[in-house]
């Protein structure tokens, strides 16, 4: 077997594992609120609220920007 075909399937694995976890990725972020850059996780109500007034974007999944806080924090 050529080699090179090889790489070729073992990169297409790579690529379809990779688009997988991000799907996975996405659902369990929905499910559990966003987690921020630093890695704190907020609610989904507070991160709805920052993405809609702006203070804050999705970049690659993660919630980046100023998020009011909670209540009861």
């Amino acid at each position: 077997m050529n080699p090179l075909s090889v790489k070729r399937r073992q990169g297409y694995a790579l690529q379809y594992l990779v688009l997988e976890m991000a799907a996975y990725q996405a659902v369990a972020a929905s499910t559990l609120g966003f987690q921020m850059i630093d890695g704190e996780w907020v609610s989904h109500a507070a991160g709805q609220a920052a993405l809609h007034s702006g203070s804050a974007v999705l970049i690659g999944g993660l919630l980046v920007g100023v998020v009011a806080p909670e209540n009861g924090m």
